[in-house]
């Protein structure tokens, strides 16, 4: 994701700049400009708006001569699902990650639980059924 850090630099926002709005850590901003880690939609957006650029910009679409829809696909998916990195690979990151946000909403829901919050006003707020719940407790 060269392009990220191109953009980035001419306009003199740091890593920590970037992280910062879209709430992670700056070390994993590299990695996103190296390609190691795929940009979101919602990083895209929020890059685009940060950046005042168009996602075509950001991704390095605009900057190149026409190219047919199967190739520019071709390098809007290289941006997304860097090349380096196995389909495979890249599905048990996304599942890994799944599974941990998981987990958060587990022990968020036990936490809501022990400070007395009653189980339907927990099914309301997280978006769990109340069997959900009691199975968690």
């Amino acid at each position: 994701m060269n392009q990220l850090k191109r953009l980035r630099r001419e306009r003199g926002i740091s890593q920590a700049d970037i992280a910062e709005v879209l709430g992670i850590k700056p070390a994993a901003v590299s990695k996103y400009e190296t390609g190691r880690v795929p940009l979101s939609e919602d990083s895209i957006e929020k890059l685009c708006q940060m950046l005042q650029v168009s996602a075509d910009t950001l991704l390095g679409l605009s900057e190149s001569a026409p190219e047919s829809a199967s190739s520019m696909s071709s390098r809007v998916m290289g941006q997304i699902y860097p090349a380096s990195v196995t389909m495979e690979d890249y599905l048990c990151a996304l599942l890994n990650t799944i599974a941990r946000q998981k987990k958060q909403m587990d022990q968020t829901i036990r936490n809501l639980h022990t400070c007395g919050i009653p189980t339907a006003t927990i099914a309301r707020v997280t978006a769990t059924s109340e069997e959900e719940i009691l199975k968690l407790l």
